[in-house]
């Protein structure tokens, strides 16, 4: 049952559960950060449904340093997957690091970084008739890359997937892997969704659905995608139907799960790839259950899908500073315009309540080798609640002013901007994340609040 979870947690109003009910609505995002539950409720209610685990979604790279505590702003990955409350979702569809903008600089997927040292790959894409050495000038699409390892070249994604699957406690899936295992819905999603691009006339519904093009040598980009007749034309290359697009679609999904068979064709690809949209993804984390992850497929929940998800800096942000992309009007706009017509034509849809929870929060709770900061943090919470659920963000300001050199450098580290997994050769000691007196009772509001005046201070 669906309205479970919110009922308990008090976010069954802000969810619009009866539009969802009566299908007024398809697509409602509640971000909860923005609202007055604690985080000790939201725990001890995943702990009371067995089945129910919502997916952090984490990025394809190096996981080494995260399990073991000891990767600086990338902790509240430790937090939550290894403290049992989510579960890595991998998410493959982004680009290596580079000399210039637009690659992944917070898990480095062009390296292995262990014990804070950084090895750089070799990185082979393909020129048409071979695999040839490519330089850090621009970014690469890591489902097309290989890399070379003792003399020989490895699918980048499957070198990454197997020293993470080798990380004792992780239950790390592959976000790929959800699509794959119902391929034929979702190639038949796909395709009523871009026929009816099409009959819009409108640029926009092609781009909250497919959002960039690869071509084979790795280089992706924003893509001119426009109907044809029957076909559509990407960059110049002509797609004979929807349907063929769609299935093209999912050559660069399954990519992900079988490297190694993707590569062998790689003669016969078309030269161009369309990329699914970052929309179109969030839609069907919801509609393919990856919050249950060990269910098997069945009908979808009733009467609307409850959909519980730990997103970062990009997706949730932290209010007040940053709300993230996900709650953005225009982006909400977008993801309705996907789900309306999947409800309506797919009995395997059904409308979605997105309840966004702020992993940052975690960025509170420091590591088990640096004690005192839980006993200074334990001081800011008693402020923070004593202040009221909006004060926040200006008592920890406040706090801060006066009290942050009294925290350790590694934690005031976590909060810079532009950080990743550590990479600068200092061999940090393995930690597991302390939760300070009174983590628990502070709201996601307050959290989010705390954790954005930090990175106003300290970024």
């Amino acid at each position: 049952m669906s309205t479970h979870i919110l009922d308990r947690l008090g976010l069954r109003r802000a969810a619009e559960a009866d539009a969802l009910t009566a299908g007024t609505k398809t697509f409602v995002p509640v971000h909860v950060g923005t609202h007055d539950v604690t985080i000790g409720a939201l725990l001890n209610a995943l702990d009371a449904d067995p089945a129910l685990l919502p997916p952090r979604t984490g990025h394809l790279g190096n996981w080494e340093d995260i399990a073991a505590g000891r990767s600086g702003p990338m902790d509240f990955n430790t937090a939550i997957c290894g403290g049992g409350h989510g579960y890595p979702l991998i998410y493959g569809f982004t680009r290596t690091e580079a000399d210039t903008e637009g690659g992944d600089e917070a898990y480095q997927p062009g390296s292995l970084i262990e014990k804070g040292k950084r090895h750089t790959l070799p990185l082979h894409t393909w020129d048409g008739t071979r695999f040839v050495r490519r330089d850090r000038s621009k970014p690469l699409f890591c489902p097309l890359v290989q890399a070379e390892v003792d003399g020989q070249l490895v699918p980048l994604v499957e070198l990454h997937w197997q020293r993470m699957l080798a990380l004792p406690g992780y239950r790390f899936r592959q976000w790929a892997a959800a699509l794959t295992d119902r391929a034929p819905l979702v190639t038949d999603m796909l395709t009523l969704l871009l026929e009816q691009a099409a009959a819009q006339g409108r640029n926009q519904a092609f781009a909250e659905l497919i959002s960039q093009a690869v071509r084979l040598d790795g280089e992706v980009s924003r893509c001119d995608l426009r109907p044809e007749g029957t076909g559509y034309v990407l960059d110049g290359h002509r797609y004979p139907s929807a349907r063929a697009l769609a299935e093209a679609v999912m050559l660069t999904v399954r990519a992900l799960v079988e490297p190694a068979g993707f590569f062998a064709r790689m003669r016969d690809l078309p030269p161009v790839l369309p990329v699914m949209s970052l929309q179109l993804t969030n839609v069907l984390f919801a509609l393919l259950d990856v919050h249950h992850p060990d269910a098997p497929a069945g009908p979808p929940e009733s009467p609307f899908i409850t959909h519980l998800h730990w997103g970062a800096r990009a997706m949730a942000g932290c209010p007040p500073r940053r709300g993230g992309y996900l709650s953005r009007r225009s982006t909400v706009r977008s993801l309705r315009a996907i789900t309306d017509p999947l409800v309506r034509h797919f009995d395997e849809a059904g409308p979605v309540a997105f309840v966004l929870l702020p992993a940052q929060a975690f960025m509170l709770c420091p590591p088990s080798t640096a004690p005192d900061d839980a006993e200074v943090l334990a001081e800011l919470f008693r402020g923070v609640r004593a202040a009221g659920p909006e004060a926040a963000y200006d008592t920890t300001l406040t706090w801060l002013d006066s009290h942050r050199e009294r925290l350790s450098e590694y934690l005031r580290g976590r909060f810079r901007s532009g950080s990743g997994v550590p990479a600068d050769d200092t061999l940090r000691e393995a930690a597991v994340p302390v939760e300070p007196e009174g983590f628990r009772e502070l709201t996601f509001r307050q959290a989010c609040g705390a954790v954005a005046a930090f990175e106003e201070v300290l970024g």
